[in-house]
């Protein structure tokens, strides 16, 4: 198997494991692993000395899959140009939540104008990677390779950051991707990846053999494995087992998480206010390509104010949930590009360039930073970007988490200081 090839694998223990590859299985009996973790044997040995000391902070790295519409997140106040593109779907300044004299949220945004107000919730408007193609699928893997050049790049800016600054013996759940399969902003780390907590636990299934009983019969046998990358996958991916067997059985999400997009930020929320070691945590948030019926910003049964309304709330339970730990937590909000100032046929809107990012949780400064073109110097009919949406991570990171050179992180992009745009506290 090739060692860029992170495709879902459904495996009994007692065959070989490809490098790279998933110890996965779903009620394959007593033999089998349950856990959709993936793990990265070739990567299971952290350098020693790479770093000397943690911040004990944790990015949550959050992204709307299918470009969010930034202008139905953070809209210009008083601008006649908006109000004439998106009639009756433009934000009204009468009902815009504000944020300065300038700009104010969607209505529904009521959690995080709350954080806001509380000096946790930075915007940056105008966004994006200088790459201009508007496909999904390229634009997200740039975003997430951390670069705007090299489509060749197979880790992630995440995963070149978590290998660049790992330890001797660092703890696998260090980094954390909610999904099915290792993100690619995480690629290139021994980042664990699952869609629930429950995927990381053994499943028996029955004939009155128990858990505990598997776990014990595992952790005796793959030690004697012949395959290197068996041996140290198998024992990583039960190391991970082990450390989440408290919880991980009986860790479905509670009612008010279960509809929209809570099941998918549960797992995080969770181990954060559990106390485990995550320090850098991706969640995908799909259903963001708005190209039909929009709908209007103050009908909270319209398309796209559902949407921001379950991005709120989710947002605004994920910092109730993790309580304390929200003193050394930052979430990065982010997509892939915006969308088109006006209003498509269908009422909705095309695939466009500037987007808006949002830095929310601690060590946030307030308010809106970066350049704002306005809505009459665009890019063909689009928001420009003028404001790199690497400066805003590369800020967070090396504010935020442990000392790391950004050149490794983001290669080809000048990610000094004097690049940074202010959205998080000196």
């Amino acid at each position: 198997m090739s060692d860029d090839l992170d495709l879902p694998l459904v495996v009994p223990l007692t065959r070989p494991v490809g490098r790279r590859g998933f110890l996965t299985a779903a009620g394959l009996g007593a033999g089998a692993l349950a856990a959709t973790a993936v793990l990265r044997p070739s990567l299971l040995a952290a350098p020693a000395g790479a770093a000397t000391s943690s911040s004990g902070n944790v990015l949550v790295y959050v992204f709307l899959r299918g470009a969010a519409d930034g202008l139905s997140f953070l809209a210009p106040l008083g601008d006649p140009t908006l109000a004439a593109a998106r009639p009756g779907v433009a934000i009204p300044d009468a009902a815009a939540l504000p944020v300065d004299p300038h700009f104010g949220l969607h209505p529904a945004m009521t959690r995080i104008a709350a954080l806001h107000a509380s000096g946790r919730a930075a915007f940056v408007p105008a966004a994006g990677s200088p790459n201009p193609d508007r496909s999904h699928f390229f634009a997200q893997a740039m975003m997430e390779r951390g670069s705007a050049t090299d489509p060749s790049l197979t880790t992630g800016w995440l995963g070149r950051y978590l290998q660049a600054t790992a330890r001797s013996g660092e703890d696998l759940l260090r980094g954390l991707g909610v999904a099915d399969g290792v993100p690619l902003s995480l690629r290139g780390s021994t980042a664990v990846a699952a869609p629930r907590l429950q995927s990381l636990s053994l499943d028996p299934a029955g004939g009155g053999v128990t858990a505990a009983q598997v776990q014990s019969a595992l952790t005796a046998m793959y030690p004697a494995a012949s395959n290197d990358a068996l041996r140290s996958g198998a024992t990583a991916a039960l190391g991970v087992v082990r450390e989440l067997a408290p919880i991980a059985a009986s860790s479905a999400p509670p009612a008010a998480w279960t509809g929209g997009f809570g099941p998918a930020v549960w797992p995080v929320a969770k181990l954060i206010a559990d106390g485990f070691p995550v320090e850098i945590a991706t969640i995908d948030l799909g259903g963001w390509d708005e190209h039909d019926a929009m709908g209007s910003p103050t009908d909270p049964y319209a398309n796209q104010t559902r949407l921001v309304a379950g991005l709120d709330s989710v947002l605004g339970m994920f910092f109730d949930q993790i309580g304390a730990a929200a003193a050394r937590t930052t979430v990065i909000v982010t997509t892939e590009f915006g969308r088109r100032i006006a209003l498509n046929g269908s009422g909705g809107t095309d695939h466009g360039r500037g987007m808006v990012m949002m830095a929310l949780g601690a060590g946030v400064s307030p308010g809106v930073h970066g350049a704002w073109p306005g809505l009459v110097d665009t890019d063909a009919g689009d928001v420009r970007v003028v404001n790199d949406s690497r400066s805003v991570c590369a800020e967070v990171l090396s504010r935020r988490l442990r000392p790391v050179d950004l050149t490794t992180v983001f290669p080809g992009f000048d990610a000094r200081p004097a690049t940074w745009l202010g959205v998080t506290t000196a």
